[in-house]
């Protein structure tokens, strides 16, 4: 039996190789030179084209091969009744968690101001942005969030989450609904968007959101590009409301090169890289949840396709 690769993102010879590490009986066919469709048990996808999972018969599972999965939900004809698994790995959350303290840090110590004065080659020394004026709000609270939010308390910062439904993390303050929502915006000096991406939380990141987050706010997103109406960033922060963001996903991508974004003095961009799936890492979670479901039962980050997450 085997599994099924689609991914222009992913290499499919590191995947096969970290596949067979762990279970040399595992077959490996890479789409669309599939040969015997009947063989799949399991289809390891980042943004398949539409239809690619029909035909396939023994199909007891569909893997992302990162976190989110709202690429798998675009396709109209998925195939029904086959469990929908997210890719939560260490190595991956790591990556995550380094690049939003990386943005975090960037804003609080003004790296930009300092190039800036570099640049010039005037020396003056700028000091951060005061712990008060730097509260971190955190859209979206799985192993993501709470990796970062733990990261950012052990640096000092104060940080609040907000999520669908009432959560309670340590020493985290958290919010839930729409009057949580507009409570951490205004409490949020710092905003990060991990929030999966859903019917609900698309354009989520609008001017009704940027006009009540505090002035000189700053905005973080390393979700998805749909979350975040672009118009509305540039206009709050082009009238002084915003000091800038850092933005790691688009709404197109790649981002056309003719895009605003490039060149504004503050926004810093940087081509979907916050995360990048290892196969190495992420290759044991994949033989477990082909393991579970051959025996009937759910695998590990099952989604539920009424939420999209």
């Amino acid at each position: 039996m085997s599994i099924l690769f689609i991914s222009k993102a992913d290499s499919p010879t590191e995947w096969q190789q970290a596949l067979a590490s762990l279970d040399p009986e595992i077959g490996f066919q890479v789409w669309p030179d599939s040969r015997k469709p009947e063989d799949i048990e399991a289809a390891l996808v980042w943004k398949h084209p539409p239809g690619a999972l029909l035909g396939l018969p023994n199909l007891k599972l569909i893997q992302s091969l990162g976190a989110g999965v709202d690429h798998i939900f675009m396709d109209p004809r998925l195939p029904k009744n086959v469990p929908i698994a997210r890719l939560v790995d260490s190595e991956l959350t790591r990556q995550m968690v380094e690049y939003v303290v990386l943005a975090v840090l960037s804003r609080h110590r003004r790296l930009d101001l300092i190039r800036g004065a570099q640049l010039l080659r005037d020396w003056q020394v700028i000091p951060p942005v005061p712990i008060s004026c730097s509260r971190v709000g955190i859209l979206g609270f799985g192993e993501i969030g709470r990796a970062t939010g733990n990261s950012l308390v052990n640096l000092g910062f104060k940080v609040a989450s907000w999520t669908r439904t009432p959560h309670t993390v340590g020493a985290v303050t958290s919010y839930h609904g729409p009057e949580g929502f507009t409570s951490l915006l205004e409490k949020s000096d710092i905003l990060i968007c991990l929030l999966p991406l859903t019917a609900k939380t698309r354009g989520l990141l609008n001017a009704e959101a940027f006009a009540t987050l505090p002035t000189d706010a700053y905005v973080i997103n390393v979700a998805r590009g749909a979350h975040l109406i672009e118009q509305d960033l540039l206009a709050a922060i082009d009238n002084g409301h915003l000091s800038g963001a850092w933005l790691d996903v688009f709404d197109a991508e790649p981002l056309p090169s003719n895009h605003p974004f490039w060149a504004h003095p503050k926004i810093v961009v940087t081509p979907h890289l916050a995360g990048l799936t290892v196969a190495s890492s992420a290759a044991s979670q994949v033989v477990h949840n082909l393991q579970l479901v051959r025996i009937g039962k759910p695998p590990q980050n099952l989604v539920d396709p009424t939420v999209g997450y």
